[in-house]
């Protein structure tokens, strides 16, 4: 009689036993993060897929200026990079009067300025003015109304205005505002980004 013996299959309960013994081997950080990675994978899975926002293109019109107009403009230009930074008399002195942007004429009898002494700020005169026909244009040539109501929008020309929100009108009614120039081709100068996110997701 042959005395060969069977090699011995393993049980399923070993083969757990196995497992389990491997598994309690691996270090507590590794599990760990095998188990966070699982979870997120679970959650993405769960999640439905999110929409991508809309890209809102602003309608940007062009106005057509004259050879005159167009001369001027860079006229315009030359005289602004040529025009001193306008000082109230002691901004240099007091920070009250250093913080403030709007400009005063100086009026005291000693003043500094208005006597044009050598060494102090320039003082402002008529010869400092743009040209008449070009004076409140914006760069792009077109001319600036401020608006605040959707309403407003309709009264603009889109070929010779551009719409500037005024600076008390909420996110709500800018978005309207915006729509609306949107809609009627007009060109809005102070778009900001919250306001394009926000037309980006209602579209």
């Amino acid at each position: 009689m042959s005395t060969e013996t069977k090699p011995e299959q393993p049980t399923e309960q070993g083969g757990q036993g196995q497992q389990a013994a491997q598994e309690s081997q691996q270090p507590a950080g590794q599990q760990g993060a095998e188990q966070v990675q699982q979870q997120q994978q679970a959650v993405q899975e769960v999640r439905p897929a999110e929409a991508k926002p809309v890209e809102v293109k602003l309608p940007r019109p062009r106005v057509s200026l004259s050879g005159k107009l167009r001369r001027l403009m860079r006229v315009r230009v030359l005289m602004e990079r040529r025009e001193p930074r306008w000082m109230r008399m002691d901004e240099w002195r007091f920070l009250r009067v250093a913080h403030r942007e709007s400009w005063r004429r100086p009026k005291g009898n000693d003043n500094k300025i208005r006597l044009e002494i050598k060494g102090y700020p320039k003082r402002v005169k008529v010869g400092y003015g743009k040209p008449r026909l070009v004076r409140n244009l914006h760069p792009t040539g077109f001319k600036l109304v401020t608006v605040h109501r959707p309403e407003d929008v309709d009264k603009v020309d889109p070929t010779k205005e551009a719409i500037v929100i005024g600076r008390t009108v909420g996110l709500r009614k800018r978005v309207e505002i915006v729509r609306r120039a949107i809609e009627r081709g007009v060109r809005v100068i102070n778009v900001t980004k919250d306001v394009i996110d926000e037309l980006s997701r209602s579209q």
